[in-house]
């Protein structure tokens, strides 16, 4: 079996962030100096967990990018077969595992290692979300590479797959991939209060999509 190796510059990315505290305060998660998460965004998680698992008997899920665990925390509310997450950075993975293990009603799996060297099992999930920090420059050639080599062989047929996105429209590079490798797709808007807004505030912007993209296949 051939061993998976990230490329330099995700190498560095990971080294750079690896070497900074993470840090959980009253408003979210810090790495280092900079906001990445905060606990505001409960709401928009909520539904993403709604639009991915709807219609789904306890459905196996893969969230890539655990965090601060705001997606977790909401999916814990409902009844799951599974639950499994990636997330790179040792401390943050275990501040969030020790936040949310109890939770849950099932096991959960945390693979503390960049997503590009997880090996995962094909057609094991129902819905997979999907929130990381790429290398500047990187976002979309990430986005493509992961949907293409893990969203698409690892949910199983009618399996929907989602990600974060702050702003109003979808890329045309994302829009590109979402068309060619799903069956169908849609995004569904989010605003978050003003009132809601943390002080700390480093999203663009309030306004969210929430994209659910189908497998093809009967489920």
């Amino acid at each position: 079996m051939t061993r998976k190796v990230l490329s330099t510059v995700h190498q560095r990315h990971i080294d750079a962030l690896l070497d900074q505290p993470a840090v959980i305060d009253a408003e979210g998660l810090r790495i280092g100096s900079q906001y990445v998460m905060f606990f505001a965004e409960a709401d928009l998680m909520s539904e993403h967990v709604a639009h991915l698992t709807e219609g789904f008997s306890r459905p196996d899920v893969l969230e890539v990018g655990l965090g601060l665990g705001v997606f977790a925390a909401q999916l814990s509310k409902r009844e799951i077969g599974s639950y499994t997450a990636i997330e790179p950075h040792p401390a943050v993975a275990l501040a969030a595992r020790t936040r949310l293990v109890e939770a849950f009603d099932t096991p959960m799996r945390v693979h503390v290692d960049p997503w590009q060297l997880v090996g995962l099992p094909t057609r094991a999930f129902d819905a997979i979300m999907y929130d990381t920090w790429p290398p500047d420059g990187h976002a979309d050639l990430d986005f493509a590479e992961f949907v293409a080599n893990v969203a698409i062989p690892c949910l199983r047929p009618g399996g929907r797959f989602s990600f974060f996105h702050s702003g109003t429209a979808i890329s045309p590079a994302r829009r590109a991939v979402l068309d060619r490798h799903f069956a169908e797709w849609t995004a569904h808007p989010h605003t978050m209060p003003v009132e809601q807004t943390p002080p700390h505030w480093t999203k663009p912007s309030r306004d969210f999509l929430i994209p659910i993209a189908t497998k093809g296949g009967a489920r």
